[in-house]
This record gives C-alpha cells, sequence and structure tokens, in this order.
C-alpha cells in the first residue's frame, strides 16, 4: 500500500473520531499514553538515590493523579463554558448604554431581548450535544433596508431547528426587519440585522447608537470571534436603476460599518458580497428555469484566494475577470436555452441576459473599489467572494415583461437560485478564517510555542540526563579512586597511634581529601534527574566509610588530647570545666552522645584555637568533620579515669541553676540574640554624646540573654527543656541520675538566678554611660548639639531601656513546646506553668517607663527635656560664637546660666539613668563654666598684675613687717590705688564674686569649682587697704586725731612728729591735734617721738615712706572701737601714751590687711 494513503487513511479515521468525541478525545489518547509511561518507566527516574515513582503503590497514585487532574480540567472547562453562556445571556439581558439617549438604550434593549430569548432556546438544543452556544460560528447578515438579506437566509436551505418563534417566518417580497433577527441553524447562528443598522439615516442618533451597542455586545461576550463572517446583501436592482451618488454613499456606509466592526472586534472578519434579486435582471427566470434542484443549488459567483483577499487591492481587478467567466459561461449556455425555449417571447428575453450581466460588471467594480480601500491607519476587509442569488420572484415590483409572463411560468416564482450551497458550501466552511484578536492571537500562539517548547526540551532533557548520568558515573569513579589517593599521600605519616598531640591542622588537609570527594559527586552532576542510571550512592558508600574510619583516627584521638590538657587546666572556670568534661565523657563512651551540643562545644572550641576572620574557613571545616564524626559510630577511646574524677569533683560545686543559665547561653539561637548596644539605641547622631566610665565602647552592652527578647525566647522558651538537659547530664558530675533535683525546682530556682543577674547586668552597664565630658566649650557645644539633634538620643536611649528591660510586658506563659512536660505537678507549678510567680519578674526601670508615657494633649516628662537641651545648646552655641568677655558668657545672671539652672532643675524630677544623664549635661556646663572662667581670670591676671604686684610688694615693707625694704609709695598706688592693679582686675571679678554676706564668696559653681579662695582673699584684702589709705583721692591720705594722754614723771615733756607735723606735751592741759599722713609738703620721711629731758640725741626715730607704720609698730597698741587705739611709747627711760583717732573705721594701723596681704600668684 502506498504509505501516502495508508497515512490520509488513518487520519480520516482519527479525524471521524476526533469529531465525535472532540478535544477531549485527543486529551485521553494522551492521557492513556501517559498513564502507559508511568507504569512502565516511572521506576526508573530518579534524584540521586531518590526514586520516588519506583514502588508500585506510588505508580498507581501518580496515574490516579493524573486521571483526576485532567477530569477536574474537564469539568472546569465545561463549567466555565456554560458560566459563560449564562453571563451572556444574562448580559445581554442588562441595562442598556448609561451614555446613550433613552430611545437609544430602548433600541439596544431590544436587540438584546431578542438575543435573551434566542440564547435561552439554542442552549436547550447544544446541551443535549454537550456543546456550548459559543462553540457555534455566527454570521452577520448586513445590508441596505429592501436588500433581501431576510428572504436570503429563509431561502437559504438551511435547517432552523427552533422553529419559527423567533422571527423566521417566511418574509413576502422585499418584506422588512425592525430590529434584528436570529436565525439558529444547525451550523451557525445567522445575526439578521435591519437594513436602518446600515445604512444610519436617523438624525437622532438611535440607529448609530443600536448597532455600536450591538458590536458591543458580541465583542464582550464572543473575545476570541466575535464574528465568523459577514454577509453584505446589494440589491441588483439598485446597482443597475438606482441613481450612482446615492449608491455610492451605500457602499460607503457599508464600508464605514465594516470598519466599525474592524475597530471594535480587533479582527479582520471575512466578508461575502451577495447581489440579491438576480430575477429582476431581464431574462433571468427563463434562462434558468429548466435547471433541476441540484443546479439551483449551486454557487453561482467567485471566490478569490485567500492572498488576494488579504491585501484587497487586487479585488476589483480579479472581479473583473472572474466575472468575465461567468458571462462566458452564459454565453456559451446560451444557444442550449434558446433551442430548448419554445417561446419566441421567452426567447428574447433569454437573449437579452448576458446583456444585462454586463451591465452589473461596471457597477461592481465600483463597489469594489469602494469596499476594498485602506490606508496605513485603516485595513481593508476581507471580501472573500462576489455572489450572485435569488430567493424568491415576487409579481409586485417585476418588469412588466416578467409580470406578464408570470401567468404562464407561476411555478417558477417561488424558487431559490443559487442559495443553498452558498451558505453551508462556502461561507460555513471558512468560519476558522476569522482574523482572532490580535492581542488574544498573540498570547494563544505564544503558549503554543511555548508548549512546543517545552516538549522539545523534554525530549532533550531525557537524553541529556542519560548522557549525564553516564558522565556523572563515571567521573564519580574516578573522583573515588583520585581521592583515595589523594588521602593516602596526605596521611601517611600521621600518627595513628598512641597520639599525644592535639595538631588539628595536621590531620584537617587529609580530612577535607575524603570530605570533598563525596561532595564532589554531587557537585559533578549535570542535571538533577538521572534518569534511574546513578550509581553515585553505590560509589559513595564505601567512600563514607573511609571517611568515618579516617574521624576515628585521625581527628578523635586529638579531640581528646585537647579535651584532656583543657581539663588539667587550674584557671578554668568551673562552667568551662564542665562543658569540656561532658564532651569528654561523651567521646569517652561514659555518656550519651549528643550530636548538637557536640558540634556546639567544638565551634566553640576551635574558634578559641583559630580566631580572626581569616581562620573561619579552618573553623568552619573542623566544626564540619566533629559533626560527620558524632553521627557516625564513634571508635571506644579510654578516657583518663583520674582526670575524669578530679573534674567531676570540681564541677559538683556548680549550682544546678547555674548550669541552666550556662546551658542556655551557650545554645545557638540563643548566642544569635542580637544584643543590646547603647550605640544601637542612641542611634548613629547621638552616640558620640556619650561615654563608658569604664573606657568600653558604646558598641559593648548587654547580652540578648538579659533583654526582654532573651527572657522571651530563652527564659520562657527554653527553661523548661535546659532544666531537663540539665537533670538529665547529671551523669556527668558522676552522680546517678535519682540523685537530680526536679526540673521544675530547678528551673524555679534558674529563673530567680537569671532575675538578680538581669538587674545586676542593667544597673552595672547603666551607671557606666555617662555623657562624654566637653574639654572647652566647642566640645560642650557639640555635645549639647548632638542631645538635641532629632532623633533626640537621650529620649532614644531611654526608650530602648525601657523597653528592653520590660519583661513584664511578655506573656507569661509557656507555650506548648516549652513545657516542663512531667516534671511539672498541679502541686507545685505556678500559674500558667512558669517555674516562677508573676510577681517576682523585676521591673527596675518602672519609674523610667512612666516617665517616658505622655498625659493625654501633652508631653512625657522625658520629652519636657527637649525644649531644655534645645535652649541650653542654643545658648552654647551663641556664647561659642560670641566676642564678649567670659564674665558676660558665664554671668551668673545670664541666659545660659538660666537655661542651665533650668535643666538642672528639671533634672531633679526625672528618673535615673535619665536624671544621671541630663545632671551631668548641666553639672559639665557648670565645671565648663569654673575651667573657663579660671582659666580666663588667670589668664589676665598673670597678663595684667601678678608681675607688678609681685615685683612692686612682694617681700617689702609695710606687707613683710620684717624687712627693711618698703614699697615705694608710686608703686603702692599703682598697685592699691584708685584705678590702680588690683581696682581694675576687680572689674573682672565684679561678676564672678558676691560682695553682699561682708565676705568676699564666689558665685554659684565657682565657689566649689577649683578657683582659689586664698586668691579672693587677697583680692578682698587689696579692697580694704584701698579704703583705708586712699579715701578721697589717688594718693593716701590719713587723717589721724591724736590726743596726748599721759607721760611719765620722769620726763618734763613729750613730741610725737609725724611728717613735719608735731604733737607736743606738758604736763598740764591736754591739747589735741589732727594731722595727715602721709604729708603733702615737708619732709615725709620721719616718723619720732622725742622726750624730755633726753633730747633729739635719744629720740624713737624711723624713716622712710612707711615711717608712721613703722614708728606705731615700736609702740604698745591697745584697741580701743574701730577706729580708735591707744599707743604707748617707751624711750630713755620715759613713757608717753597717745590717744589716736582715724578718721575712718577702716583702721589701717590696727587692719591685719596689711601684714596678711600676698600678692595672689595663680587664680
Amino acid at each position: 500500500m502506498n504509505p501516502l494513503n495508508l497515512y490520509y487513511t488513518l487520519r480520516a479515521y482519527v479525524d471521524s473520531y476526533a469529531g465525535i468525541l472532540g478535544r477531549r478525545f485527543l486529551a485521553l489518547v494522551w492521557l492513556i499514553a501517559l498513564a502507559i509511561i508511568i507504569w512502565f518507566y516511572g521506576s526508573y527516574v530518579g534524584f540521586g538515590s531518590f526514586q520516588p515513582l519506583a514502588p508500585e503503590k506510588n505508580r498507581l497514585i501518580a496515574i490516579g493523579v493524573v486521571f483526576v487532574g485532567w477530569l477536574g480540567w474537564v469539568i472546569w472547562s465545561w463549567f466555565r463554558r456554560d458560566r459563560a453562556d449564562k453571563a451572556m445571556i444574562d448580559a445581554v439581558a442588562g441595562d442598556g448604554e448609561r451614555q446613550a439617549a433613552a430611545e437609544a438604550r430602548a433600541e439596544v434593549d431590544v436587540l438584546r431581548g431578542r438575543l435573551k430569548e434566542a440564547m435561552a432556546l439554542l442552549r436547550k438544543v447544544v446541551r443535549r450535544r454537550f456543546g456550548t452556544v459559543y462553540e457555534l460560528p455566527w454570521y452577520l447578515v448586513m445590508g441596505a433596508p429592501g436588500s433581501g438579506k431576510t428572504t436570503s437566509i429563509v431561502n437559504s436551505g438551511l435547517k432552523f431547528p427552533l422553529g419559527e418563534g423567533l422571527g423566521a417566518e417566511p418574509v413576502r417580497g422585499v418584506g422588512g426587519t425592525r430590529n434584528c433577527n436570529w436565525w439558529f441553524a444547525e451550523e451557525a447562528i445567522l445575526i439578521d440585522t435591519a437594513g436602518r443598522y446600515t445604512t444610519q439615516g436617523d438624525a437622532r442618533g438611535l440607529d448609530k447608537a443600536g448597532w455600536h451597542g450591538f458590536l458591543k455586545l458580541l465583542r464582550k461576550h464572543r473575545r476570541a470571534q466575535p464574528l465568523n463572517g459577514v454577509v453584505v446583501t446589494l440589491s441588483i436592482a439598485d446597482l443597475l436603476d438606482r441613481d450612482p451618488d446615492e449608491q455610492l454613499a451605500e457602499v460607503r456606509a457599508v464600508r464605514q460599518r465594516l470598519s466599525e466592526m474592524d475597530e471594535v472586534f480587533a479582527a479582520r472578519v471575512p466578508v461575502y458580497l451577495v447581489l440579491t434579486k438576480a430575477d429582476l435582471l431581464d431574462g433571468f427566470v427563463p434562462f434558468f428555469d429548466g435547471l433541476a434542484r441540484t443546479e439551483r443549488e449551486q454557487v453561482w459567483g467567485m471566490t478569490f484566494d485567500l492572498p488576494l483577499s488579504q491585501t484587497g487591492t487586487e479585488v476589483p481587478d480579479a472581479f473583473v475577470s472572474e466575472f468575465e467567466l461567468l458571462r462566458g459561461r452564459v454565453g456559451a449556455m446560451l444557444m442550449e436555452r434558446l433551442q430548448q425555449e419554445p417561446d419566441i417571447e421567452e426567447r428574447g428575453r433569454i437573449f437579452r441576459l448576458p446583456a444585462q450581466l454586463a451591465r452589473l460588471r461596471d457597477p461592481m467594480r465600483e463597489v469594489l473599489t469602494e469596499l476594498c480601500s485602506g490606508s496605513k491607519l485603516v485595513s481593508a476587509p476581507l471580501v472573500r467572494g462576489v455572489y450572485l442569488a435569488s430567493g424568491t420572484q415576487g409579481l409586485e415590483d417585476m418588469p412588466v415583461p416578467v409580470t406578464a409572463a408570470a401567468g404562464r411560468s407561476a411555478r417558477t416564482l417561488k424558487r431559490s437560485y443559487f442559495l443553498s450551497r452558498l451558505f453551508a458550501g462556502v461561507i460555513f466552511e471558512e468560519a476558522a478564517l476569522v482574523a482572532r484578536d490580535k492581542r488574544l492571537t498573540g498570547r494563544r500562539l505564544m503558549l503554543r510555542r511555548v508548549a512546543a517548547g517545552a516538549a522539545a526540551c523534554a525530549v532533550a532533557l531525557v537524553f541529556a540526563g542519560w548522557t549525564a548520568a553516564f558522565l556523572h558515573n563515571r567521573a564519580a569513579i574516578n573522583e573515588a579512586d583520585a581521592a583515595s589517593a589523594r588521602y593516602a599521600a596526605l596521611a601517611k605519616d600521621i600518627p595513628v597511634r598512641n597520639v599525644a598531640d592535639e595538631e588539628f591542622l595536621r590531620v584537617l588537609p587529609a580530612l577535607d581529601a575524603l570530605r570533598q570527594a563525596e561532595a564532589g559527586f554531587e557537585a559533578t552532576r549535570a542535571l538533577p534527574i538521572d534518569f534511574g542510571l546513578d550509581q553515585r550512592e553505590k560509589i559513595a558508600g564505601n567512600h563514607r566509610l573511609a571517611y568515618a574510619r579516617a574521624l576515628n583516627a585521625l581527628l578523635l584521638p586529638r579531640l581528646m588530647v585537647h579535651l584532656q590538657n583543657e581539663l588539667r587546666r587550674a584557671d578554668r572556670p568551673a562552667g568551662e570545666t564542665f562543658d569540656t568534661l561532658k564532651l569528654y565523657a561523651m567521646l569517652g563512651g561514659l555518656g550519651p552522645v549528643d550530636p548538637d551540643y557536640a558540634a556546639n562545644r567544638a565551634a566553640r572550641i576551635f574558634a578559641a584555637l583559630y580566631p580572626g576572620d581569616g581562620n573561619t574557613g579552618t573553623r568552619e571545616a573542623l566544626t564540619a568533620h566533629v559533626e560527620a564524626m558524632v553521627e557516625r559510630p564513634i571508635a571506644p577511646i579510654q578516657p583518663d579515669a583520674r582526670l575524669v574524677a578530679d573534674a567531676r569533683a570540681k564541677v559538683r560545686g556548680i549550682q544546678p541553676a547555674e548550669r541552666v543559665l550556662d546551658v542556655l547561653a551557650a545554645r545557638p539561637e540563643v548566642a544569635a540574640l542580637p544584643a543590646w548596644r547603647p550605640a544601637d539605641a542612641a542611634g548613629v547622631v547621638g552616640s558620640p554624646a556619650f561615654a563608658r566610665r569604664s573606657g568600653a565602647a558604646m558598641s559593648d552592652g548587654v547580652e540578648g540573654l538579659y533583654t526582654k527578647n532573651g527572657f522571651q525566647a530563652a527564659v520562657l522558651l527554653g527553661i523548661g527543656s535546659a532544666a531537663e538537659a540539665v537533670a538529665k547530664e547529671y551523669w556527668v558530675r558522676g552522680e546517678p541520675a535519682a540523685a537530680a533535683p526536679a526540673p521544675y525546682d530547678v528551673a524555679k530556682a534558674a529563673t530567680q538566678l537569671y532575675f538578680a543577674r538581669f538587674e545586676e547586668t542593667w544597673r552595672t552597664t547603666l551607671a557606666d554611660i555617662e555623657v562624654r565630658p566637653a574639654p572647652d566649650l566647642a566640645g560642650m557645644t557639640e555635645t549639647a548639639r548632638l542631645l538635641a539633634a532629632e532623633p533626640r538620643p537621650i529620649e532614644a536611649l531611654a526608650r530602648s531601656v525601657a523597653d528592653a528591660t520590660d519583661l513584664r510586658a511578655v506573656p507569661l506563659a509557656l507555650p506548648a513546646e516549652a513545657s516542663l512536660g512531667s516534671f511539672v505537678t498541679s502541686a507545685n507549678a505556678a500559674p500558667a506553668g512558669l517555674p516562677f510567680d508573676a510577681s517576682t519578674v523585676p521591673d527596675p526601670y518602672a519609674d523610667l517607663r512612666e516617665a517616658l508615657v505622655a498625659p493625654k494633649d501633652g508631653k512625657s516628662r522625658i520629652e519636657a527635656i527637649a525644649p531644655l537641651v534645645d535652649g541650653l545648646y542654643g545658648q552654647l552655641s551663641r556664647a561659642t560664637s560670641s566676642s564678649a568677655e567670659v564674665a558676660q558668657i558665664f554671668d551668673v545672671d545670664g541666659q545660659l546660666v538660666a537655661a542651665n539652672q533650668a535643666l538642672l532643675a528639671e533634672t531633679r524630677r526625672l528618673p535615673e539613668p535619665v536624671g544621671r544623664w541630663t545632671g551631668s549635661l548641666a553639672a559639665g556646663v557648670d565645671a565648663l563654666a569654673v575651667k573657663t572662667a579660671r582659666n580666663s581670670l588667670d589668664a589676665a591676671w598673670q597678663g595684667d598684675g601678678a608681675k607688678v604686684c609681685q615685683a612692686a610688694i612682694a617681700g617689702r615693707y609695710p606687707f613683710d613687717r620684717n624687712t627693711d625694704r618698703d614699697v615705694a609709695m608710686d608703686d603702692f598706688i599703682r598697685v592699691f590705688g584708685p584705678n590702680g592693679t588690683f581696682e581694675k582686675f576687680e572689674a573682672r571679678l565684679a561678676p564672678f564674686v558676691d560682695r553682699t554676706g561682708g565676705e568676699w564668696r564666689w558665685k554659684g559653681a565657682l565657689g566649689t569649682g577649683g578657683l582659689r579662695d586664698e586668691a579672693l582673699d587677697s583680692f578682698e584684702l587689696a579692697g580694704r587697704i584701698r579704703q583705708a589709705f586712699f579715701p578721697s583721692g589717688e594718693k593716701p591720705a590719713i587723717r589721724l586725731d591724736i590726743t596726748p594722754v599721759s607721760l611719765a614723771d620722769a620726763a618734763n615733756a613729750v613730741v610725737l612728729e609725724i611728717d613735719g607735723s608735731r604733737v607736743v606735751y606738758f604736763h598740764g592741759p591736754i591739747q589735741p591735734k589732727s594731722i595727715t599722713w602721709p604729708a603733702t609738703t615737708g619732709d615725709s620721711s620721719l616718723a619720732r617721738v622725742v622726750f624730755q629731758p633726753g633730747g633729739w640725741e635719744k629720740a624713737l626715730s624711723r624713716g622712710g615712706p612707711w615711717s608712721a607704720l613703722r614708728l606705731f609698730d615700736e609702740a604698745r597698741i591697745k584697741q580701743e572701737g574701730p577706729d580708735r587705739f591707744r599707743a604707748t611709747f617707751d624711750a630713755s627711760g620715759a613713757s608717753a601714751a597717745f590717744n589716736v583717732q582715724v578718721g575712718s573705721i577702716i583702721n589701717p594701723f590696727a587692719t591685719g590687711a596689711l601684714s596678711r596681704f600676698r600678692c595672689p600668684t595663680r587664680l
């Protein structure tokens, strides 16, 4: 048999059955094929050693899943199509276009009503065939009123199973359609539109609104193929006899309707031109009256080639060519028909038919030229063909000759010509020709391409998998051999007996060689699926055994040696000793092996042995080897019994509660908890404003265990399991399990210990944090700026502390996974299974949390300090940039001091640690004021007065009574006089000195800030000296009222002379005398007392600028008041007493200011 014939025969059978069952049949065939593949070949599919379809049960399940999935898809598809039909019917019965006028909406509503009625009946029919309304092709019949649309449908020879209840009643003559008739044939749905929709001559726009509403309905509910074709009817009578302009307008209206469909549907719909009422051509009826029924059902017209229709521009020329062929065919039949017709009149009419046809050529060429016109923006319609037909032959509208003949040939007047096969054989056969929605077509094309590509990839994947599996197996064998050779070379010089070293780095390359080779088997896989050909597991099995032996021979003894050396260290904490002993005992076979604990402990050991980022790979590799070792059987190694006994004696002193906290802290999930760091809490901006008193970094803080998260994640979730673990590890202590305390009691004690450590940790950490001290004004300004910045560092730090320490915010209930299990009884368990009472949960910073809560419509106490910090920063900033004297900047009554005092006052209301931080800020400003003032005043004094005072005063009389050197009066005036050295400097001191209490005192913090009180005493004494010696002028002037009081009998007279002024006394009346010292004229360098007898030679005399003071120094002074004293002189065996009244209560002769005064060297 011809293979091609066989192919077409088989294809015919398949198409036949596929036509019966549709696409579901083909899907079922593929489903059965897939089930066969799964059953016979599924066991060969594997992912490494995992072959999910190897068991028969799994393959049956897989086949069942495939069938259930297919059945679900079928049911879902049916429901989806059914739902789409319902939606279409419901939608067409919905409201009209809201934008249209009332009459336009009524127009669209009529269309919807007719469509709903038709759909409801049709849906009943197609359901019986397991189909949907959507699957039938839809065609639109359009044309001018009276162009024969309905007549063509009625006489098309199609079967309409819904009967005549839907506007399908026979139409006589040309008839008319008001809106739309829906004709439901067995092969398709025909929509007979009213002619006014084509011409749209209604000035009110009702026809246009109805037409567009109709198109939108089709577009909404038949998105893929709104229409499968359009039949345009043109009346031959109009083409021949109508005014050309009117005919052109009609054609353009048709062209516009077709463009609107193309625009709305986004698809090119095939267009079929049917020239109706061909019986109006003179001679048509008698010419074709002799045709049999089958001959009358044939198609009379032309169908254009599809490429020609798609371009459109050559359709008019093609029509002319094809039309000439039709004329030629008629001409060929003419002689035969003339011979057959006996009636001479009928012969004449038959003879005229070819001429009548010729009249159609040019009008139709113009029609096609107009219809097929297109542009870059508008596509030309897809005109498929032009056909001539006659549906009925009425008498009213026929020409007179035909009417006259009708009486004799009435039997021919109800026949249809050239219609039956036109619909069924031409138009319906091209139902799939419609160009679908471009967007939807693109998506479907893409899906088909993707599906084809996926199938091709699947086939390629299978062959690639087989090839890759073969190559992988060969590479795995080579790798195993190479790994064995590398290991042998690396391990040949490593001792495995009597191991005494702990050189882990020595054994690491050999262990890595074996471990990497096993990992290399997986790395050499080209594909993750080997389709049953993978032999890696068989090859790697012996390799794993070799790796296990290497771990026991190389790593285990060295790890035991390291643990022994650690246990021998006497300086190790008991907790570290416990962990070391536990691992040592595990590996020595004294207790059960805990792989997780062993891996965790090994990681800590290697972290201590090989620190630094450069050793990360080494640490990870060694830890991985330990993990692999403890997951396999461990070779027995006898531990050191004496060492174990000593270590157990040491660890027995560890309280179970302490051990619980150690266990919690060592857990990886607890160690991974983020620590509370002051630097993070204060923020990037605020962190530099703080410092640690201990010198620690701000990044050092509180470990995560002692935070709220640690309490929740570690204590509440892990306290139970940790207590049970501690109870179960009593074997490490060398004690029987019965000696272990109840886990609940251990957890309870551990919780209380945790609370105590929690409070101590936070108290110590926060006490170590302070506002960074500033060395100068610029530094203090910068600190204040940082504290005033957003977000507020003090508030942020306080909130972070309050949140991290708020243990009572944690739900106090043990989750199911954290339960203490059978160890918790109703007799000893606290509510919610907790090993502690909720009232014992510490809340050391409750007052801080309260201070952060803002009252309604207000600020919290901590938020209230923000404006104060802002104000202080503003004053410091202005002070930094100010050129004023330090006295003005740090004036007690100034704005800076006021802002600082306001902050200090608010500080007293704040809880710890915020109060201490803000207080230290204020104290820092005070200290800075003292320091700045001191440095400024000291620098000024050193530059202005210290040297002058020292040079003029120090070591000279009257300030040093034991020297012969006198202070020059000019120097005295320059230093102590008005506008002198001390008076000038007092102006600088005035803002810092309080003189209201009699004694001079430093104002504010200066009184305790380091400025010497001795220096202030010197300035106070200098002031008294100035008041005493310079009461009224720039020169020293002291008025003395001297009154003789007594004279010894041994003397006759006594003379007291001061700077030339003499007071003489004889035994007799007392005469007081006033003198001024120093004298403004005369000898002002001599003061003496002379007795008679004795003479001047025996006088008590003192000279120099301070002669008066020196003379009175020789007398016996008796103070009788602040401004009075009695001076008694003894000389030449005689004595005399004088009362001296000083002109001011400030008595320079009685005050100790001169003798006590010392020049201040520094301030």
